[in-house]
């Protein structure tokens, strides 16, 4: 019988089976944000993303996700129902194709959210489904690219942010600090290690002036020396507003 590795509060336990996993799921042992070693993929993933545990997961909602009957519009694929989203640990839907690309749109929805359909076989990041890649929100409102780009790029105020913090890579602790920030990110200065583009960091926040200390889970987006652009890939949303509320006002 197969056997996986968990992750809870940062602490490594386990082998354990899937049974064993879905018993403390449903014990609030663990939390569908807690990980698992995948070893198909050789990386250690959410449980929510786990394909074996998706039908848990669709069950743990308080309007759980049992027997999909997606509304099918043959004349126009566009408007098919059968999208879920996953906001704030519950799941919304089902919207259609052109739904998800028009919250998109008015960032109602971001690429760092989890969203899923029958087919699927686990939930995913937006940004890691064919159907929402920029290509292909191109393709369907036949555009130019520099105006597709809206879809997917933010632009959000930026002020200058100094505070010391504490990032990880899943394998080692660094210490860094901020320089600035903005609601969609942070440029942060970390010395005697080199980071890669698109490379995930999980970064812990001190206090600085009215924003709270606050965890974000993040991606690399550029680098210059010791300086790293930083793109919040996922970030409360109380916090998110402290922090639109603090770039507006210094800007």
């Amino acid at each position: 019988m197969q056997k996986f590795f968990i992750a809870h509060e940062g602490i490594q336990s386990g082998p354990f089976t899937l049974d064993d996993i879905s018993s403390k799921l449903s014990q609030k042992n663990l939390q569908w944000n807690d990980y698992i070693y995948d070893e198909k993929n050789e990386d250690w993933i959410l449980l929510l993303e786990f394909p074996l545990l998706t039908s848990l997961f669709n069950k743990s909602f308080k309007n759980p996700i049992n027997v999909l009957k997606p509304v099918i519009n043959h004349q126009d694929p566009l408007r098919d129902r059968a999208w879920y989203i996953l906001k704030q640990n519950n799941n919304y839907g089902p919207f259609s194709k052109g739904e998800m690309i028009q919250m998109l749109q008015s960032k109602t929805l971001f690429e760092f959210d989890f969203v899923w359909k029958q087919g699927l076989a686990s939930w995913k990041r937006l940004s890691e489904v064919n159907d929402f890649q920029p290509e292909e929100v191109r393709k369907i409102f036949e555009v130019a690219a520099g105006e597709t780009e809206i879809f997917f790029r933010r632009r959000h105020a930026r002020s200058e942010y100094g505070c010391s913090l504490i990032l990880h890579d899943r394998k080692k602790i660094f210490k860094g600090q901020s320089f600035e920030i903005s609601a969609g990110g942070a440029g942060i200065i970390v010395d005697a290690m080199e980071f890669k583009m698109d490379q995930q960091l999980y970064l812990h926040f001190s206090p600085g002036g009215p924003v709270p200390a606050f965890n974000a889970i993040c991606c690399v987006v550029s680098i210059s020396g010791n300086k790293y652009g930083l793109r919040f890939m996922h970030i409360a949303a109380q916090t998110k507003d402290l922090i639109t509320k603090y770039t507006n006002k210094a800007s």
